[in-house]
């Protein structure tokens, strides 16, 4: 009776595997395929803030804008100002591609970022935990990362904030415009006509009553001393767009690597997760704006 109970059990499996090689082809050709439909992140901020000051009478200067000796950062919330400005985000991390798209004014006049190109920066792309706790994972060669630990102590840029959870961060090379003309990168590659741009969508790590960055303890935020203690909400969303020229022999700015910089920061962010085949291009990108328009209220432009 076992023999005869295995056998039955055994007789399909058995036929399946003797199935003739044009049947089995049939059959695979008959199985239905899951095809993997691109997610991309569509990022939608305003509410636009920037800390930078000039440390002095400027020596270099771009159309008007001073490059040096300037503090891009402004740890303490100095030169901390509201502007006007919006900014949409669409990327598509699996392929590596996407656009980034923003516009601000203030008063030196009306700018404008573009951006297609993603490239992963000199340095890691953050780091995230990997099968453990004790197992902390390197992205290398990234232009686009989501969910990891940037700036800080991590490894993933300098410290030029604290170490901060980024839901998406990108690097790449952008275009920039100021009424309508181009902002020219006069301190070389990778310009004249681009500038490194980094973003970050991150936890609240820049206070947005006041501008400061701020270590644990409440004291401002040094590099040098809070680089892994850092304050940061985790009920806040901000999102991080700057540009600057490539590494330059130390100058009189903050941080002294770069020749010229600017750091916006949106406080008001909203993400979604899009489920689409269509790519964002930037008329398309105007017209989200556009159609916001009525929330978007006296913090767009």
């Amino acid at each position: 009776m076992a023999i005869a109970l295995l056998s039955a059990v055994c007789a399909p499996a058995m036929a399946q595997k003797w199935k003739p090689v044009e049947d089995q082809n049939k059959a695979r050709q008959d199985e239905p395929v899951v095809e993997r439909v691109p997610v991309r992140y569509r990022v939608i901020a305003t509410d636009l803030r920037i800390n930078r000051r000039s440390l002095g009478e400027s020596t270099h200067s771009i159309r008007g804008v001073p490059a040096e000796p300037v503090d891009a950062l402004t740890y303490d919330g100095q030169g901390h100002t509201r502007l006007k400005g919006e900014a949409v985000i669409e990327v598509d991390p699996v392929h590596q591609r996407g656009l980034v798209f923003a516009r601000w004014q203030d008063d030196h006049g009306a700018w404008q970022l573009q951006q297609t190109y993603f490239h992963h920066p000199e340095h890691s792309s953050g780091v995230r935990l990997g099968r453990s706790r004790k197992d902390v994972e390197d992205l290398l060669n990234l232009g686009i990362a989501r969910n990891v630990y940037i700036h800080g102590d991590t490894g993933g840029g300098t410290p030029v904030l604290p170490t901060v959870f980024a839901y998406l961060a990108t690097w790449g090379f952008v275009e920039v415009d100021l009424d309508g003309e181009l902002f020219p990168n006069s301190f070389g590659w990778p310009g004249p006509e681009r500038w490194i741009g980094h973003t970050m969508l991150t936890e609240g790590v820049i206070d947005d009553s006041d501008g400061t960055v701020r270590a644990i303890a409440g004291e401002i935020y040094d590099p040098k001393r809070h680089k892994s203690q850092g304050e940061v909400d985790r009920q806040d969303m901000e999102l991080h767009i700057a540009f600057h020229d490539e590494r330059y022999p130390l100058t009189e700015n903050r941080p002294a690597m770069f020749a010229f910089k600017i750091h916006l920061i949106f406080e008001d962010v909203v993400l979604h997760i899009v489920d689409t085949q269509e790519p964002l291009d930037f008329s398309q990108a105007e017209a989200i704006l556009e159609s916001m328009r009525p929330t978007l209220g006296s913090d767009g432009l």
